[in-house]
């Protein structure tokens, strides 16, 4: 080789070695110093930069800043990074990363580095990511408008320990040096690098200690170091890392430390050493700054007085959200949860409530009358604010220390009322009879269509109902407000109360207007006193790791039906569908991370067949894990059929239950069809072939027949109950059907209900029968919804049931039929939501009196 031509690839091979041997040992594809940087427990937006599995762990909004400032030109890891992550599409996480790089040298421009990072959290253990990053300068450089692609997993096994790996450089991108006009080097292919990390937390989330090391795929590089994490006090934590890059025999000692807030805004500020153990190593430092959705649970350093205020409003035991991808929610699983975390925690000095239009049923009522108990029990003091209030909504607020109104609300405190609707008059003048056959003389269902007023059975359940929730009702009243039960008594025949009157009466503390609340608050507690909602206080990140244990809580609601559930945009009727259910409760059997099961009941029963299908899904679940029953407001007929599996069976004092029977009917329009002048002549093979036509009655042979059907299914009713009853033989069961319905408290008197409880008590109970600890575990609610839409099958009514299962937007005739309130009651009716013939286990009466 010419000597000229060796003088001038010198400066080309000097840039060639800069390459293969990173400054000081650092990859020429590193970005800036990630102060929280960690392979195996970094779960922040920076590990967009160390491993972007970790961004799968992270919020649904983060946004971070760090700058990075050394002095020393030796070293790479100065210069600004700006991160946005975002995961609203949870599982799945992004982040963007905009890094202004500081590189050895000297360069008029800072060469910018553009990261793309994806993740998928796989389980709540398990994520994978990958990173795209591209380097650009105004200057010619070595990585100008190169490209390289990290990929990463992190795995978090159990509560105390994680590891990651992460693969940089995975497509050994190759660089062109630059060299002297005229001279063209050779392209030079970065090495691939592999990092392994390990993460431990002694026995508590408050200290993390990590250690982790990498080598290039030629061995010519290896990385180790460690990295802590202590919280403090409050969300003021301490951070220390230390890296030992050496390559060639030339270490280089990297040191970080410095102190960072972990709140959902928060500052850190770090002393930095490129190089510790440099003699005259120059020192530097790193600032930064991060805003996240959500941030860990941390006492507040300097304590303040809190009020938290908490609407009741939303009281649906099960619903569905999501337009194109609808998630089952148990709101008012969540509001009980809400509650009692506000009961243990530390900060809370007084709760809010906010009682507006929430439809509550009684069992609802006596629920949160508990949760307001344990606040009190807690040291919390409890406010209730009522504009408006029933009987029912006031009995609950009697329960907080004060209860005021607003001056132009009031107390519709007027006591009980129900009502039994009879049709069977209406339907004769129509010419329609209602045929129907039952088992037991309290299963009264088919009254509505075959009487013309309450049968004595039917008049003597509805008044042992009443008399039991009255007196239950004045009792709540009286113990709230200190008062005897006959002044309570008293109080409610001489209602409704105003505002003043109300007060007068001492059924309120005041008369305010809600924002008068602020300076009762400061009057109470100082002006120092802070509002906050229960969302901001309690919304926080989950600081375990590890897959906890599930609580599967399985919802039972509406009327029991066969094939899929769904729920009806028009009249807001839902169902239980039996395929829906019973595939809710495979998943749950087959699951290995749920460890127990709730079943929460709100329902009135239906169709035997689904009913029994259900039974014998949750047979087979509970002989493999611990499977509880908390009733709601109603779980009664098909309802309590579902129940009896259950280990044990909680109802509130209030629950409708009971209404152990059967019947079936159809209803026969020839007298209707005769007087519009409508014929339907009848074609038949076989006997029996038009026996659940409407156009011919039963004869007395049929009617026999079905009777026999629907006395086998009641017996099949009873075997089922007793299976479940160990206390209970079938003898025994039998006196306490027929069709009797009754209260939580009466059936727990009888051996039907097992305890008086709610659903976080039935929660608790299955997970200490599954041997988790309390509040080592998580909630998840069940069943999955079926599709985004659906309608009610077709009623044998056709008019009301094609209202009822219409799948598009009725047309104007029906919407102005709806708007009449009997007939949109009478379109609700769950007896018209079965087809002719389907054998029902339902309650015979409209749920709960007001």
């Amino acid at each position: 080789m010419p000597r000229e031509l060796r003088v001038r690839l010198t400066p080309a091979l000097l840039a060639i070695l800069a390459v293969a041997t990173p400054a000081h040992a650092q990859r020429a594809t590193e970005g800036v110093v990630a102060p929280f940087g960690d392979v195996a427990a970094g779960d922040h937006v920076d590990a967009t930069e160390i491993n972007p599995a970790g961004i799968g762990f992270g919020e649904s909004f983060e946004l971070s800043y760090a700058y990075v400032a050394s002095g020393d030109r030796d070293h790479r890891g100065d210069g600004h990074a700006l991160f946005l992550g975002l995961g609203a599409l949870d599982p799945y996480h992004t982040s963007l990363g905009l890094q202004w790089l500081d590189p050895p040298g000297d360069q008029s421009t800072l060469p910018m580095k553009v990261t793309w990072a994806h993740a998928l959290r796989l389980s709540p253990a398990v994520t994978m990511g990958f990173a795209w990053h591209t380097f650009h300068a105004d200057d010619p450089g070595l990585l100008d408008d190169v490209s390289s692609f990290d990929f990463g997993v992190q795995l978090r096994p159990v509560r105390w320990v994680a590891f990651g790996a992460t693969v940089t450089d995975f497509t050994a991108p190759s660089v062109t040096p630059r060299a002297p006009a005229g001279v063209t080097p050779d392209a030079i292919r970065l090495e691939r690098g592999f990092g392994l990390g390990l993460a431990i937390r002694p026995g508590t989330e408050r200290v993390t200690l990590g250690v982790q090391g990498s080598v290039l795929e030629d061995g010519d590089m290896a990385t180790v170091g460690g990295r802590l994490v202590a919280r403090l006090f409050g969300a003021l934590a301490l951070t220390a890392r230390y890296e030992a890059l050496d390559a060639r025999d030339d270490p280089v000692h990297r040191v970080l430390i410095g102190l960072s807030d972990e709140g959902l805004a928060g500052v850190g500020l770090f002393g930095y050493a490129p190089d510790a153990g440099e003699d005259g190593g120059n020192t530097g430092i790193a600032v930064t700054g991060r805003l996240r959705s959500r941030a860990e649970e941390t006492p507040t350093l300097f304590r303040r007085p809190t009020v938290v205020e908490v609407e009741v409003g939303d009281v649906a035991e099960y619903t569905t959200r999501g337009f194109f991808n609808p998630k089952p929610q148990a709101p008012f699983l969540s509001l009980l949860r809400t509650l009692r975390r506000l009961a243990r925690h530390d900060e809370v000095d007084a709760v809010l409530l906010g009682f507006g239009d929430a439809d509550l049923g009684w069992a609802q009522a006596t629920e949160i009358r508990d949760a307001i108990a344990l606040l009190r029990r807690a040291g919390k003091v409890v406010y209730a604010y009522v504009p408006v209030g029933d009987t029912r909504t006031y009995a609950v607020a009697a329960a907080a220390d004060h209860v005021y109104t607003t001056h132009a609300g009031g107390l519709l405190l007027t006591g009980l009322h129900a009502e039994l609707l009879h049709l069977g008059g209406l339907l004769e003048k129509l010419g329609i009879q209602a045929e129907f056959v039952t088992t037991g003389a309290y299963k009264s269902a088919p009254e509505l269509f075959t009487r013309q007023d309450a049968s004595p059975a039917a008049t003597q359940v509805q008044n042992a109902l009443m008399d039991d929730l009255y007196g239950r009702v004045v009792g709540h009243i009286a113990e709230g407000r200190g008062l005897s039960p006959e002044q309570v008594r008293t109080i409610i025949d001489a209602g409704p109360y105003t505002a003043q009157a109300a007060k007068e009466a001492g059924l309120v503390d005041g008369v305010v207007f809600y924002d008068e609340f602020e300076q009762i608050m400061k009057t109470a507690y100082g002006p120092r006193v802070r509002f906050t909602d229960a969302r901001s206080l309690l919304d926080r990140r989950e600081a375990r790791w590890g897959v906890q244990p599930t609580i599967g809580v399985l919802y039972a609601v509406g009327n029991i039906t066969d094939g899929e559930s769904v729920a009806n945009p028009f009249t807001g009727v839902a169902s239980t569908g039996a395929q829906t259910f019973v595939r809710a409760v495979e998943q749950l059997r087959l699951d290995g991370d749920v460890a127990a099961v709730v079943l929460r009941i709100d329902s009135p029963g239906g169709s035997v067949t689904a009913s029994d299908l259900m039974w014998r899904a949750l047979t087979r679940l509970a002989k493999e894990k611990p499977l509880i029953v908390s009733m709601g407001d109603i779980a009664a007929s098909g309802g309590y059929y579902v129940a009896a599996p259950g280990a044990e069976i909680l109802a509130s004092p209030e629950t409708i239950t009971g209404s152990i029977g059967v019947f079936t009917g159809k209803f026969e329009l020839t007298g209707l069809y005769r007087a519009l002048g409508v014929d339907k002549t009848q074609f038949t093979r076989g006997k029996r072939a038009a026996l659940l036509s409407e156009a011919v009655p039963w004869t007395d042979d049929e009617r026999q027949v079905v009777q026999k059907a629907m006395d086998a299914l009641y017996d099949l009713f009873l075997e089922r109950v007793a299976a479940g009853r160990p206390t209970l033989r079938k003898d025994q069961v039998e006196p306490l059907a027929g069709g009797r319905v009754w209260t939580g408290a009466q059936a727990q008197a009888c051996g039907l209900v097992d305890r008086p409880a709610g659903l976080l008590t039935a929660i608790d109970l299955a997970a200490a029968q599954a041997r988790v600890g309390d509040d080592e575990y998580t909630l998840r609610v069940f069943p999955a919804p079926s599709s985004a839409f659906g309608g009610l099958p077709t009623a044998p009514v056709h008019a009301i049931g094609a209202l009822l299962g219409a799948p598009a937007a009725p047309p104007d005739w029906a919407r102005a039929l709806l708007a009449v309130p009997a007939l949109r009651a009478a379109a609700s009716l769950p007896l018209l939501q079965y087809p002719s013939g389907t054998a029902l286990a339902l309650l015979p009466f409209a749920p709960t009196p007001r």
